[in-house]
């Protein structure tokens, strides 16, 4: 009776950085199981994505294993901008975000604020909307809408450091899917002959 080969549709990915570029650290973890390497280009230059493309290669084909390559380009975002030190939000605290750059702490009102680098955000938001930062470790609610801010309440308060990350669960926001950066990186991808292109 012949024996039935065994494919494994499903593909193990993993993300390649500082830690894991290395030949070494590549060939270990192929054997271990992985299928596809992704390059997260919200923290990668061209000359690195150029180098590392070759270096996955070189080792894939030395070992004659196939490894494929995801390109994961870094998408619009709305971050925070900066901050002299970071913030401790407390529950219940009244804060606002501010899309006019320099208005944070100029409301004349003791409320603390940060600037926000979206300018479309008060005109897509809507009270009662939720506001998520720093991948939702902190949590704020829409309270009323300003001309160049929202008002919010703090729900899951935390600190608040410079650059953080929103997201505005059920919000449509005005931005382009595909940002110029996006282009840049996909054609280097392209160049390179990467078999992925992710957006996440």
């Amino acid at each position: 009776m012949n024996a039935v080969k065994s494919f494994r549709h499903t593909r193990i990915t993993f993300t390649i950085g500082p830690a894991t570029e290395s030949e070494a650290q590549l060939e270990a973890i192929i054997n271990a199981g992985a299928n596809v390497v992704r390059l997260n280009m919200a923290h990668a230059d061209h000359a690195w994505v150029r180098a590392t493309v070759e270096r996955v290669r070189k080792v894939s084909a030395r070992m004659k294993k196939e490894l494929g390559v995801m390109m994961d380009i870094k998408g619009p975002e709305i971050r925070t901008g900066d901050l002299s030190a970071p913030l401790e939000l407390r529950a219940g605290e009244v804060f606002d975000f501010t899309v006019k750059p320099g208005a944070a702490g100029q409301s004349g009102e003791e409320v603390r604020s940060v600037d926000v680098n979206y300018q479309g955000l008060v005109d897509d938001i809507r009270v009662g909307d939720e506001v998520l930062v720093d991948n939702g470790l902190l949590r704020l609610e829409v309270l009323e809408k300003r001309e160049a801010r929202i008002r919010c309440r703090v729900v899951i308060p935390g600190e608040l450091k410079s650059r953080r990350h929103i997201n505005l669960p059920g919000v449509k926001v005005n931005l382009p899917s595909f940002t110029e950066k996006d282009r840049a990186d996909a054609t280097v991808g392209l160049e390179e002959g990467i078999d992925f292109l992710a957006l996440s």
